[in-house]
């Protein structure tokens, strides 16, 4: 291995290691998160994918009230903006 290799190699393994420590940290504060599977699935296409899994360290959730409605409004920390809005139907 010549001299650019072994300067090559360390600076790669590094970036390795950091990119799977920004992964895990991020999977862990989506985690944390505590929210199910379903609620998870902020498209609305019937599944949850793993983006939508690592979206959640960045959503909020907050208790509103919609055409009289009790209704859960999830948010983007970023702006505040809402990502989806989900209301109890009555019966």
């Amino acid at each position: 291995m010549g001299a650019i290799g072994k300067i090559i190699a360390p600076v790669l393994v590094t970036l390795v290691v950091l990119i799977g420590l920004y992964l895990a940290a991020v999977g862990i504060a989506s985690w944390k998160q505590g929210y199910s599977w379903t609620e998870l699935d902020w498209n609305q296409d019937g599944s949850t994918s793993i983006e939508e899994f690592f979206m959640a360290s960045d959503i909020g959730k907050r208790t509103i009230t919609k055409d009289n409605k009790p209704c859960t409004e999830y948010f983007s920390f970023k702006d505040g903006f809402p990502i989806k809005t989900e209301c109890l139907q009555s019966q």
